[in-house]
C-alpha cells in the first residue's frame, strides 16, 4: 500500500512551465502522462499498458521503456489499420493521448520492381521507405 501511494503522489499535483526565447509560461497543470526522463518513468509505462495486446496472435508488440512498435506481417488475419484502431481505443479507455507526430508507418518488402505496391498509409502517420541506422 505504501509503494501505491507513493506512486500517486509522484504522479499527481504536477505542473509544468514553458521557456521559449528567455520568456517563461504561467505554470499549468500537468494531469496526464508519465513523467519523461525519471528513473520510474518506464516502469509505469510498463505497468500502465500491461493489458494492451495484438488482435492477431501472428501480430507483435515490441516495447521498450516508454516506446512499441506494431509488427503486422503481410499474412495477418488483422489488418494494420484495424491494429492501430485497437491502440487507439484502448488509449482513449485509459485517458492515453497518442502523439501521431512521433509515428512512423515503415513497410518492410522484399525488392521486385513487378510488385511495388504499398499498403495504404494509416490516417494521420507518415509511411516513410527507409530509416537511418
Amino acid at each position: 500500500m505504501h509503494a501505491i501511494n507513493w506512486i500517486i503522489s509522484y504522479v499527481s499535483g504536477r505542473s509544468q512551465i514553458l521557456k521559449c526565447e528567455g520568456q517563461l509560461s504561467a505554470s499549468a497543470e500537468i494531469n496526464t502522462s508519465i513523467v519523461q526522463g525519471s528513473g520510474i518513468g518506464p516502469v509505469l509505462f510498463v505497468v500502465m499498458e500491461s493489458d494492451l495486446s495484438t488482435m492477431s496472435s501472428i501480430n507483435i508488440f515490441l516495447k521498450y521503456a516508454d516506446d512499441m512498435s506494431l509488427l503486422v506481417p503481410s499474412e495477418s488475419d488483422t489488418d494494420l489499420v484495424d491494429e492501430f484502431d485497437n491502440i487507439k481505443r484502448w488509449a482513449a479507455q485509459n485517458h492515453t493521448v497518442i502523439n501521431l507526430q512521433k509515428n512512423e508507418e515503415l513497410v518492410f518488402r522484399r525488392p521486385n520492381p513487378r510488385l511495388v505496391v504499398l499498403p495504404v498509409p494509416l490516417d494521420q502517420i507518415e509511411q516513410v521507405h527507409w530509416v537511418f541506422i
